[in-house]
């Protein structure tokens, strides 16, 4: 009996093949081997890491990101301007716009919704408690400023970012992958910008911000500036994938 002989539990015997990969390759016309030793690793850099002392150290210095890029605003044309309609709110043509919002949810997907969600909640608690990090200040009294509920919605929604970014890479084809990342990003924006503005209405009720300046600041925190953070989480969440896979040895 050969060695490419194998023995059947009842008795029989029978031929194994001499390369299992070359039938196998027969049996599936177009299957391409160097892309299927791939796919395990582009798999598996679809779905958040797994909470690690190396993903830590990952979040901590996403967090020092946030901080710093929220002292390096970017002066943008403010789309109440564009085509010269000014209104009674925006008298200025340009806006200092810093992307921590879009940063905050692209941190929430890449590490996921425990890590990436504690990243984010640990600018916030730095913010308060420590060194005003913040776009316009800090400190615990910064809870009663306008901007606090925007950033309050930045880490509820880099936590559900997080939990169902996977989801536009089951199944889909690259062009329905791209418009399932987008419409995840235009869903997570308008849900942040709506708890900014739930934020403000209660603001206003609890009697620490005029009714009478509530439409300006609802126009200069969401309406001037929801077009750059749909713009930037889009942009920031397609890069998702790829940075894991750059940081692969130090998150999987």
């Amino acid at each position: 009996m050969g060695r490419d002989t194998v023995i059947s539990i009842v008795g029989i015997d029978k031929t194994a093949p001499e390369n299992p990969q070359e039938d196998l390759q027969a049996a599936t016309p177009g299957l391409d081997p160097d892309s299927e030793h791939r796919r395990p690793l582009l798999q598996r850099a679809s779905y958040p890491p797994r909470i690690s002392l190396n993903g830590i150290l990952v979040g901590l210095l996403c967090t020092l990101l946030l901080v710093v890029i929220g002292f390096v605003p970017v002066s943008l044309p403010s789309p109440l301007n564009i085509g010269g309609h000014a209104t009674a709110y925006s008298q200025l043509s340009m806006i200092q716009y810093t992307c921590q919002l879009p940063l905050a949810l692209f941190i929430g997907a890449l590490l996921g919704p425990f890590m990436g969600t504690a990243s984010v909640l640990l600018f916030l608690l730095v913010g308060l408690g420590v060194e005003p990090v913040f776009a316009n200040g800090g400190g615990w009294q910064y809870v009663t400023q306008p901007g606090f509920g925007y950033l309050l919605g930045a880490v509820i929604m880099a936590y559900l970012v997080g939990k169902t970014f996977h989801k536009a890479f089951q199944k889909q084809d690259n062009a329905s992958r791209s418009l399932k990342i987008f419409g995840q990003a235009i869903a997570a924006v308008v849900v942040l910008h709506l708890l900014g503005m739930v934020y403000l209405v209660g603001l206003s009720v609890l009697g620490q911000l005029p009714w009478s300046d509530l439409p300006g600041w609802m126009l200069r925190l969401s309406v001037e500036t929801a077009p750059y953070d749909l713009l930037g989480t889009a942009i920031f969440l397609c890069m998702v994938r790829q940075i894991r896979l750059a940081l692969w040895l130090v998150l999987y």
